[in-house]
């Protein structure tokens, strides 16, 4: 059972930052965060959003669902490796898909050409390029825990405040939100709170289930995902570096745009 009176005493400090802007929603976060901290013992990434089948972009030219679910949070790693390196136990938690990782289109990692874009096109990339990122991380950091985790079904108001854009026309717009308040039924119909999840998360930050050194991919039981999927191919054909370059690419680019 995690205790958490050390918690409610902590204090607590929220920065509202525009997700159109990515680089600017993680550089403001992170400064944020060295002006008061000497160190960082956890980092917990849960920020994302719901893909629709017209990607939409930030202002350095990235799909936004991508920035927030994969992007950013890696970002906010390199940002503050210096900081979690100064933590005698430092752990990493991106809250996404651990677990469910699938074939992606290869020559198209960042689903830069919009024919390639599909909601499922898009939660496949975030989820297939973490677990490789976490892994390369975890061989360069070995005294970190880099944990991606899958919540599960989760009740929350996320899909009833789905919205269509514009260019959806009048049906769409309609249609959209519909089935925004279907999902968000079955959501709380059989999903866990989002107490108990939230405590699942809490548990794997603080336990010692998982050690540094290694990258986990964890279930919505909170166990490890053991069996390795389609990584197992990728991490033969040197996919962790490919996954990297790529994510330092869109990095740089972003740097470059927004300068």
């Amino acid at each position: 059972m995690v205790k958490f009176s050390i918690i409610k005493q902590s204090n607590k400090h929220f920065a509202k930052n525009d997700a159109e802007n990515a680089q600017g929603l993680v550089c403001s976060a992170c400064e944020r965060i060295a002006a008061a901290e000497k160190k960082v013992d956890y980092l917990f990434m849960s920020q994302g959003g719901i893909p629709l089948t017209v990607p939409r972009y930030t202002k350095e030219g990235i799909d936004i669902c991508s920035a927030l679910s994969y992007f950013s949070r890696m970002w906010l790693i390199v940002n503050l490796l210096p900081l979690l390196r100064q933590s005698s136990r430092p752990r990493v938690l991106s809250v996404l898909n651990g677990g469910r990782e699938k074939t992606i289109m290869e020559d198209d990692i960042g689903l830069e050409d919009a024919r390639h874009y599909a909601p499922r096109a898009a939660i496949n990339h975030t989820t297939t390029m973490t677990s490789p990122a976490f892994e390369l991380l975890a061989s360069s950091d070995k005294h970190i825990t880099f944990m991606h985790a899958f919540p599960g079904l989760v009740a929350t108001d996320n899909f009833a405040r789905l919205a269509a854009p514009e260019s959806y026309g009048f049906i769409g717009r309609l249609i959209v939100p519909l089935l925004g308040q279907f999902i968000s039924m079955v959501q709380w119909l059989f999903g866990m709170s989002a107490a108990d999840c939230g405590a699942r998360q809490a548990f794997l930050l603080t336990s010692e289930k998982y050690g540094p050194g290694e990258a986990w991919r964890i279930d919505q039981r909170s166990d490890s995902v053991a069996t390795s999927g389609v990584l197992e191919e990728y991490r033969e054909r040197g996919w962790r570096d490919k996954v990297w370059d790529y994510t330092i690419h869109v990095f740089e680019k972003a740097l470059a745009t927004s300068s």
